[in-house]
C-alpha cells in the first residue's frame, strides 16, 4: 500500500505544530506511579474513573475537540524539578526529540520569548520548521504562552503546575497545559486535530521523564 502524500505547505503546517509541542512516546510502564483514586485534589476529583486510572498508570490524559484542549499528566517530582523541567528552553534538543535548537530570544522580568528549530520527516518529505512565542511566568505555579510568529493561525494557552497528595502522604505534581490552536489556510483541519491532540499527551510525556530523571 502507497503511503498517502502532503503537499509541502500542508507538511510545514503540521511539523510546526509538532515540533513546538515536542513529541516523543510514553511508556506504558512509566515509574513512579502514584495510586491517582486516591489523590486530593480537585482537579483529579473531577475526572472518569478510566482518566484516572490513566494517571495511575503514568499516561497523560487529553479532553476536547477541534482546537480547543485540556492535557494533564501526574509526576513523581518536585514542584522545583518540574518548573525547572518547563522552562529549560536552551535544553530543549536534548530532551525533545526533532528539536535541532530552541534559542531564547528576550527575557525581560517574567516574560522570555522563545525560538525553536525543529526537522523531522512527515511523510517522506523532510521538514525544517520555525515557531516563534512569548512566554508569561507567573513563578513555580503558572506559564502563559502565545506564538507570535510561526505557521499556525493561532496558537496559545498555559501550563499550571499544582501540588497534590495521596492519603498515605506522598507528594506528587499534576502538570495540566490548557491550550489553543487553529491550522493555517493550507493544513485540513481534521488533520491538523488529530495530530495536535496525539501531540499533546506525547509531550507531557516527554516532561514526566525528564522530570523524573532529574530527580
Amino acid at each position: 500500500m502507497m503511503k498517502p502524500k502532503l503537499s509541502q505547505p500542508i507538511a510545514i503546517a503540521i511539523v510546526s505544530l509538532v515540533a513546538w509541542l515536542g513529541v516523543v512516546p510514553v511508556p506504558e510502564t512509566a515509574t513512579g506511579n502514584a495510586r491517582a483514586t486516591e489523590i486530593s485534589s480537585a482537579a483529579i476529583a473531577q475526572l472518569s474513573d478510566r482518566e484516572r486510572d490513566q494517571l495511575n498508570r503514568g499516561q497523560a490524559i487529553v479532553t476536547g475537540e477541534k482546537g480547543s484542549y485540556v492535557a494533564k499528566v501526574l509526576i513523581p517530582a518536585g514542584q522545583a524539578t518540574v518548573w525547572e523541567v518547563l522552562t529549560d528552553y536552551r535544553n530543549f534538543s536534548r530532551f525533545l526529540p526533532n528539536v535541532v535548537s530552541c534559542q531564547v530570544l528576550e527575557a525581560t522580568g517574567n516574560q522570555t520569548t522563545i525560538e525553536q528549530i525543529d526537522e523531522r520527516q512527515v511523510f517522506g518529505l523532510g521538514v525544517r520548521s520555525r515557531i516563534k512565542t512569548v512566554n508569561i511566568k507567573t513563578p513555580q505555579t503558572r506559564i502563559d504562552f502565545r506564538q507570535i510568529e510561526g505557521d499556525l493561525t493561532r496558537l496559545e494557552g498555559y501550563w499550571t503546575i499544582e501540588t497534590v497528595t495521596t492519603s498515605p502522604g506522598d507528594r506528587f505534581v499534576l502538570l495540566t497545559q490548557v491550550v489553543q490552536a487553529q491550522p493555517n489556510d493550507s493544513t485540513p483541519k481534521g488533520i491538523f486535530y488529530s495530530i495536535f491532540q496525539d501531540a499533546l499527551a506525547d509531550t507531557l510525556g516527554a516532561l514526566r521523564q525528564e522530570a523524573i530523571r532529574r530527580s
